[in-house]
């Protein structure tokens, strides 16, 4: 069995526009009560930046994702930070972990342009 140093594997990336995609779907209106997990870290965050959950949503499913997708805790997982520019004039981010399973974690939520 070869390791992950062999020169011989290759790992494998998510796209930007796939996790947009997947992002996008995870969090549909339809769908996002059953694929959505909000952890505590997120909740707390949102009261501290009054952030709430209506803006989480809207980020999620209307924003963008600047950067690669990190490897996730887990194998398979995928880690990615969604921004918005909000309706108040301001740019908030959510990092988010896209799961195997079909779940997307939300961890934490700040905002972009520190003010």
């Amino acid at each position: 069995m070869r390791g992950s140093d062999d020169p011989k594997v290759c790992k494998l990336r998510l796209a930007v526009s796939a996790a947009r995609q997947r992002v996008r779907e995870l969090a549909d209106e339809s769908r996002h009560t059953v694929t959505l997990v909000w952890t505590n870290h997120i909740k707390e965050q949102m009261e501290s930046r009054g952030i709430d959950s209506d803006a989480v949503l809207r980020i999620l499913r209307k924003g963008d994702i600047e950067t690669e997708p990190e490897e996730g805790a887990k194998p398979g997982d995928w880690k990615v930070k969604v921004t918005h520019k909000l309706a108040t004039g301001r740019v908030a981010g959510v990092v988010a972990a896209i799961t195997r399973d079909g779940h997307l974690v939300l961890i934490t939520t700040e905002w972009e342009d520190h003010r």
